[in-house]
């Protein structure tokens, strides 16, 4: 069964469809927002309620080819309202991507030995030295290996838009190595 079909069967009731996705999705969605906001409790919290929503909602949700863009779109923005609730004062632009954006660390990597480790410590800086933006993006693509066309859906931006910001981004960190 494909997802497009798992999620019709969802969107009609099936319990078991319902579970499927949950247990093929939360580690993913747990591990995104983990790279957001830190907050173990709140990434719990907000994969709980957000499949609480989905069952709750699926009478009026469309179907969808992917589910794990829709997944994560879905986790992204619920997190910005926790996080815009939680922050009295708005952000000096009113970016809310500078509320929360993917940091890397060592476990992201999967590189060994001695030498490698100055390369990776290397790696970690440049990324963890872009924008919020474009640290969100690279993590999209090179961490979870969506396309641009999915990017742009989870971040609410234009497919040129992803692409110029990743673009800028693996620039920036060309430039600052």
């Amino acid at each position: 069964m494909n997802e497009s079909q798992r999620w019709l069967l969802f969107l009609q009731g099936d319990k078991q469809a319902f579970s499927e996705i949950f247990r093929n999705y939360h580690d993913d969605l747990f591990h995104y927002g983990m790279k957001l906001t830190h907050d173990t409790d709140t990434v719990k919290d907000c994969i709980q309620n957000l499949f609480l929503k989905l069952w709750k909602n699926r009478a009026n949700l469309q179907p969808v080819r992917e589910i794990k863009p829709y997944l994560f779109k879905s986790m992204r923005n619920h997190l910005l309202d926790i996080m815009e609730l939680r922050k009295p004062v708005p952000t000096p632009d009113g970016d809310l991507e500078e509320l929360f954006s993917p940091e890397y660390s060592a476990e992201d990597f999967l590189i060994s030995g001695q030498q490698e480790s100055e390369k990776q410590e290397t790696v970690i800086h440049l990324l963890n030295s872009l924008s919020p933006r474009q640290r969100h993006a690279v993590y999209l693509r090179y961490f979870e290996n969506l396309d641009f066309e999915t990017i742009a859906r989870v971040m609410d931006m234009q497919v040129q838009s992803v692409r110029n910001t990743i673009s800028r981004g693996l620039q920036d960190m060309r430039k600052d190595h």
